[in-house]
């Protein structure tokens, strides 16, 4: 499926971002506020699962990336968001090949390293699958 992020656009709402790298986190967060989304960054998971429980899982998006520090991986943070807010989007993405098994149902994997034209057919991608979902 290619779709483009504009036949989308306005696209508005709340991202979750989980990335331990400084540059690509800042570069991930302003590409979504080009797009229309607020965005909350984290370099862990258990922080990152924290703010998603007190906003009540009012979220549009998550990508969070496999290998965190910490105790909880990406595709982890990503089930457990998905336990109790099943429609929440999601991507995951990693600079290692990942086994399909870890990758969580309904959940759109990238691999790294990816340019901002893939990171933004990515979230089209996974919006529109959203979208699907919610017109069934």
């Amino acid at each position: 499926m290619n779709v483009n992020l504009a036949e989308l656009l306005p696209i508005t709402g709340h991202a979750i971002v989980i990335e331990d790298e400084p540059v690509l986190r800042m570069l991930l967060e302003e590409t979504l506020a080009e797009i229309g989304f607020s965005s909350a960054t984290f370099d862990n998971a258990a922080s990152a699962l924290t703010h998603l429980i007190s906003i009540k899982g009012e979220c549009t998006l998550i990508i969070a990336d496999q290998g965190l520090p910490g105790r909880i991986q990406g595709s982890e943070f990503i089930r457990l968001a998905k336990e109790q807010w099943p429609s929440i989007p999601s991507i995951l993405t990693s600079g290692y090949l990942i086994d399909e098994l870890v990758i969580p149902a309904s959940t759109i994997y990238l691999h790294k390293p990816y340019t901002l034209d893939q990171f933004e057919t990515t979230i089209a991608t996974v919006l529109l699958q959203h979208r699907h979902l919610l017109q069934n």
